[in-house]
């Protein structure tokens, strides 16, 4: 849900973890060609509303379902309206999903802003819901650049099981396998750069 270009997919495929994809879905349709090119999915299988979604047709069909809401209504550099603003609303759509979907595993991400907003109600409320699910879930905030990549980029994961799950436990941190540089072209034409009089749209 919410799966952009997909990452999680990617990540998978990174790790040679065998794996087929039930159903996707995003709301830009730029994404959707982005992600249509990338991985092999039919139009039944995608949905461009989360609130389209039909968690009972995929019961006991999932072993993983992953999900980030929109985070601008959490995060630091929005305006913060949390639960009043409609995108944040949608946690409950990914909630939805899983009790009527029944995944083996769900991971929730969202911005570190989620655990404090409203004074960290938001996050108390949104454990609630994870409470009455009834998985044993874990949750920490993650930095990107403590894992290899030369980014500073703070995440909260949550990580759910059903029934009587292990002793779950976050990777342990890493170091750098490069730098930002690494990523990046030596030499860019100039007309990918905007003068001081050009105005970004």
């Amino acid at each position: 849900m919410f799966s952009g270009i997909g990452a999680i997919e990617y990540a998978l495929k990174r790790l040679k973890i065998s794996n087929k994809i039930v159903f996707a879905s995003d709301n830009d349709k730029f994404v959707k060609e982005s992600y249509y090119a990338n991985y092999k999915i039919d139009d039944e299988q995608w949905y461009n509303d989360v609130k389209d979604i039909d968690g009972k047709k995929y019961l006991n069909k999932i072993n993983l379902l992953v999900g980030g809401s929109p985070c601008q209504s959490f995060s630091m550099v929005g305006k913060r309206k949390g639960f009043e603003d409609t995108r944040g609303t949608l946690f409950y759509d990914f909630a939805r999903v899983i009790k009527e979907s029944q995944p083996k595993v769900f991971i929730y991400e969202n911005v570190k802003g989620l655990t404090n907003h409203d004074k960290g109600n938001t996050f108390k409320t949104m454990k609630a819901t994870f409470d009455e699910l009834g998985y044993k879930y874990f949750y920490k905030t993650l930095n990107s650049k403590d894992y290899g990549v030369p980014q500073h980029r703070l995440r909260i994961f949550v990580v759910g099981f059903t029934g009587n799950a292990f002793n779950f436990d976050f990777l342990k941190e890493s170091s750098l396998q490069g730098l930002m540089q690494d990523y990046l072209e030596d030499y860019i034409e100039s007309k990918c750069f905007l003068n001081k009089d050009s105005k970004a749209t």
